[in-house]
């Protein structure tokens, strides 16, 4: 089974879209990239966070409406119960939502792809040498350093956290992506399922028939709440592998130019 991994605590949509709209890159996207340029790589990325940002806060109002209709309206209409004035609004949200489901994890799961590609142009400005990964394609990015680990030595860091640290873009971003959203992929089932008492989560679950019956069933589980903390986490270690590398080519730069004038001043050559 592939899956995402519940998010343990309950959901407070409020909360989560505040903390979904701050972009880890944004304080430090004038030091990386102090140069506006319309169509640029700073202009593409932070499109693409405005975009990303609106369709997860769409998705955990998405979210929210069904885990709380799922445990409450849900059970007073299967036994013939009366809504309160509480639980009738929420039962009018959810039908006013629900025909837009799947279209909002869809929506949330493209324009997080695109993000991811468009972060991963940012390392344009510390990446250097002969030799580079693509910088608008976040699986070909990834892909360079699986093929080549060790072709830029001075990134060994980095090289080693995109091949080792990110599982989560394979599955479930990228596979339930290509393989159910956007290409005709293997036959399956899909469903929604919430979780029980304080688990607030909603999942897509999709259910991959084996042809050979003598294998078992595959799941693969798609969360957008954890996806949401799956970004962030990444975003927050790749801005502050980031900076730390163009403080470090800004130090050797100013050592450089130091040098050159003590030369000049002594009558040396540069």
């Amino acid at each position: 089974m592939n899956s995402h991994l519940p998010v343990k605590k309950r959901l407070n949509v409020r909360r989560e879209v505040a903390r979904i709209r701050r972009d880890p890159l944004q304080p430090i996207l004038d030091t990386l990239l102090p140069e506006r340029q319309t169509g640029g790589t700073r202009e593409r990325y932070e499109e693409a966070y405005y975009l990303y940002s609106r369709a997860m806060e769409r998705m955990l109002e998405q979210v929210s409406t069904v885990v709380r209709y799922s445990k409450g309206p849900y059970y007073v209409r299967k036994y013939g119960g009366r809504y309160g004035p509480g639980q009738k609004k929420l039962a009018e949200k959810r039908r006013r939502l629900s025909p837009f489901l799947e279209l909002d994890v869809s929506s949330c799961l493209m324009h997080t792809r695109i993000l991811l590609d468009r972060a991963i142009g940012i390392s344009r400005v510390f990446l250097k040498g002969p030799q580079l990964p693509s910088f608008n394609s976040f699986s070909d990015h990834k892909k360079f350093f699986i093929r080549h680990p060790n072709v830029l030595f001075a990134h060994a860091e980095y090289s080693r956290y995109m091949r080792d640290q990110t599982s989560w873009f394979d599955i479930p971003i990228k596979y339930v992506r290509d393989k159910f959203f956007v290409h005709q992929g293997p036959r399956h089932r899909k469903l929604f399922t919430i979780g029980w008492e304080g688990d607030d989560n909603l999942t897509l679950t999709f259910l991959l028939a084996n042809r050979e019956q003598k294998h078992s069933d595959t799941w693969i589980s798609f969360n957008p709440w954890r996806m949401s903390y799956d970004i962030e986490e990444f975003l927050n270690w790749y801005g502050n592998y980031a900076i730390r590398n163009v403080s470090s080519a800004n130090k050797r730069m100013d050592g450089d130019a130091v040098n050159r004038a003590s030369c000049v001043a002594l009558g040396g050559r540069t």
